[in-house]
């Protein structure tokens, strides 16, 4: 088992349950939204999608302050140590060995920093789309970056999901400190 094995407090896990599953289910609808801000479809996809932005900026907020589990607070992703520490890990799999980091360090806090940049981008984009509904050129734009955004969220699934399985596989299941209670 790591020697790095932390849990999170029952908020985080209905944070990131919330995140994760509205996340989702908007990715899933967004086909629906085709037709137009008049149609069902559009209305699902949309309120999935702000419901989604409630739980980003819930993490953001949380994120700002010094609660230790979620705090941003010494967590710089893109720092040259951070860096440093990615590549080590890549080396580590490549060798087909599980790096172990603490919270938020290495490759799972690249990749978890990858995942809150683009759902709060697609959060933000989304409820410009929502809130704009026009048809003018910056409305193009946000729904041009939006569905940009639209295109990396399966590869962030594959690298998110996938390191979730690879643990789990390397009998370190890190699933069960988001998805047990206790």
């Amino acid at each position: 088992m790591s020697k790095h094995m932390h849990s999170y407090p029952r908020y985080a896990k209905i944070i990131h349950l919330g995140m994760a599953v509205l996340g989702v289910m908007a990715y899933l609808s967004s086909e629906l939204a085709e037709d137009g801000a008049s149609s069902w479809g559009y209305l699902i996809h949309a309120y999935l999608g702000l419901s989604l932005a409630f739980f980003m900026l819930l993490r953001i907020s949380i994120g700002l302050t010094p609660f230790q589990p979620l705090s941003f607070k010494g967590w710089s992703p893109f720092t040259r140590g951070q860096l440093l520490f990615v590549m080590q890990d890549f080396r580590s799999l490549l060798s087909l060995k599980i790096p172990e980091r603490k919270r938020h360090e290495g490759l799972s806090g690249m990749t978890q920093a990858f995942g809150l940049i683009l759902f709060t981008w697609m959060s933000v984009t989304g409820a410009g789309l929502f809130f704009i509904n026009d048809d003018g050129d910056f409305f193009e734009f946000i729904e041009e970056i939006h569905e940009l955004g639209e295109s990396l969220i399966p590869l962030y699934l594959l690298l998110h999901i996938g390191a979730v399985i690879m643990h789990s596989f390397s009998g370190q299941p890190v699933w069960k400190k988001m998805f047990t209670l206790r």
